[in-house]
C-alpha cells in the first residue's frame, strides 16, 4: 500500500520576514487561478470538429458500434404495470382477487372434528345431575342420599354409581337429560316478578318472563324479592352457580337504595364502619350518597354477604324504611345497555371472568335442598 504523500511543511511568517498578500477573503491568492498576462486576449477553446452528439444513455459495455438499432413494436409507449414484456406470454401477470388459492403455496392445518357431547353413559351418577343442571356435584350427593333419585324406577343412593346408556333417571318425579349446552342468561329484573321456578299462588315469576325463549331449564342464582329490581343471573351450570351464591367467594355486589328520609351523617359512618345485625355482624365494602338526589336519601352501597333480606334489615335496625331497592352491579357484571325488564346471554368474555372469578372449589353443604325452587335454599332475598 502506498503512502500518502504528506504536503511540504510552510514556515509562517515571523515578524522578519515580509507579509505575503492576502485576497479579499484573508486566505492566500496562490489558492486562487493565476490572472491572465496582462494584454494577452481571451480566446474561447475551439470546438471539435462535426455535429454536437445528441443526449443519450451511455453505451454499456462499450459495444455501442456492435448493436444494431431496432423499431420497438409498441412506437415509443411504455407499457402498463404488469403487462407481459416478454413479447409471448409466460411474463409477470397481476392475480385476479378472490382466486383459488394454490395448494403449494398454502400453510393448511388440519383439524379434528370436535368430540359429540357426552350422552352420559359411564358417568357417576352425581356428575350426571350436574349435567342435567341440576345442581353442583356436592349439593347433587345430598339428593341422592336423600333418597330423592331414582334410576330406572328405584331409589339409588350410591353418588358414585356408574349411569349405563337407556338408563331412566329421576329427581324428585322431574327427569333428568344432559344439557346440550350450558346457557347463562342476565336478566334486568322488573318489579313485582317473583324469583322462583314455580309459584304456588300462581304469582308471575322470571322464569315465566325468560323461560320462553330458552329450552334449556335453567334456575336463578340468588334471589332478589319482589319489590327488589336490577341483575338477576340465570343459568344451567349448576357448578358456576354453587360457586357464586358460596360465602367463600365473596361476589361484589352493589345496590342502589331509596329511603324514606334523608341518611344522616351519624347512621352513614355506623354503617361504614359495620353493625351487628340479629344473625350475625354486617359490614360493608363501601357506601356513598347518591349524587342524582342531592337529598342524600338515596344511598349506594357494596357488599359481598348472601343473607336474607340483608340490606333491607341493615336499614330497618336502624329505624329507616327502605321505598326502592336495586342490584346494579353483580361480580363483575353491569346494567349497561340492558332496560328494565330486558335480558340478554353473556359474552363468552364475561363467562370467562365469571369462572376465573370462582375459581376455587365450593364447599357450601346446603341444609335444604329442594329441588322445585333451588333459590330459596341459597342465596339473598333483598
Amino acid at each position: 500500500m502506498e503512502e500518502k504523500k504528506r504536503r511540504p511543511r510552510i514556515q509562517r511568517p515571523t515578524q522578519d520576514s515580509p507579509l505575503k498578500q492576502r485576497h479579499e477573503s484573508g486566505r492566500p491568492n496562490e489558492r486562487y487561478p493565476r490572472e491572465r498576462s496582462e494584454g494577452k486576449p481571451y480566446e474561447p477553446q475551439e470546438r471539435r470538429e462535426g455535429e454536437r452528439r445528441p443526449w443519450q444513455d451511455r453505451p454499456r459495455n462499450n459495444d455501442y458500434n456492435k448493436r444494431p438499432f431496432r423499431e420497438r413494436s409498441d412506437g415509443g409507449q411504455r407499457k402498463p404495470f404488469g403487462a407481459d414484456r416478454s413479447g409471448g406470454g409466460g411474463g409477470f401477470k397481476k392475480k385476479p382477487f378472490g382466486r383459488k388459492p394454490n395448494p403449494k403455496e398454502t400453510f393448511h392445518i388440519e383439524r379434528k372434528p370436535k368430540p359429540p357431547l357426552p350422552t352420559g353413559a359411564g358417568m357417576p351418577l352425581n356428575k350426571y345431575l350436574a349435567h342435567c343442571g341440576l345442581a353442583s356435584r356436592r349439593k347433587a350427593v345430598e339428593y341422592i342420599e336423600k333418597g330423592l333419585v331414582t334410576v330406572n324406577g328405584e331409589a339409588k343412593l350410591e353418588p358414585y354409581y356408574r349411569v349405563q346408556e337407556g338408563d331412566v333417571i329421576y329427581c324428585d318425579g322431574q327427569l333428568m337429560q344432559v344439557q346440550e349446552r350450558k346457557v347463562y342468561v342476565l336478566l334486568n329484573k322488573p318489579k313485582g316478578l317473583i324469583t322462583t321456578t314455580a309459584d304456588e299462588h300462581g304469582r308471575p315469576t322470571v322464569l315465566d318472563l325468560v323461560d320462553p325463549h330458552f329450552p334449556e331449564r335453567i334456575y336463578p342464582v340468588g334471589r332478589l324479592d319482589r319489590d327488589t329490581t336490577g341483575l338477576l343471573l340465570l343459568t344451567n351450570d349448576g357448578e358456576l352457580a354453587a360457586k357464586l351464591m358460596h360465602p367463600s367467594s365473596q361476589v361484589q355486589k352493589q345496590y342502589r337504595v331509596g329511603l324514606d328520609r334523608p341518611l344522616s351523617q351519624a347512621d352513614f359512618e355506623r354503617i361504614s364502619q359495620g353493625l351487628e345485625l340479629e344473625d350475625g355482624p354486617l359490614q360493608v365494602n363501601w357506601i356513598r350518597y347518591s349524587m342524582e338526589q342531592p337529598k342524600k336519601d338515596v344511598v349506594e352501597l357494596e357488599i359481598t354477604e348472601g343473607r336474607n333480606r340483608v340490606v333491607r334489615r341493615l336499614f330497618e335496625s336502624l329505624g329507616y324504611r327502605v321505598r326502592k331497592l336495586d342490584r346494579f352491579y353483580f361480580a363483575g357484571l353491569t346494567k349497561k345497555e340492558l332496560p328494565r325488564g330486558a335480558f340478554r346471554e353473556l359474552t363468552q368474555r364475561e363467562i370467562i371472568m365469571l369462572k376465573h372469578f370462582t375459581g376455587h372449589p365450593s364447599t357450601a353443604r346446603p341444609t335444604k335442598p329442594e329441588l322445585k325452587d333451588l333459590s330459596e335454599t341459597e342465596g339473598e332475598d333483598l
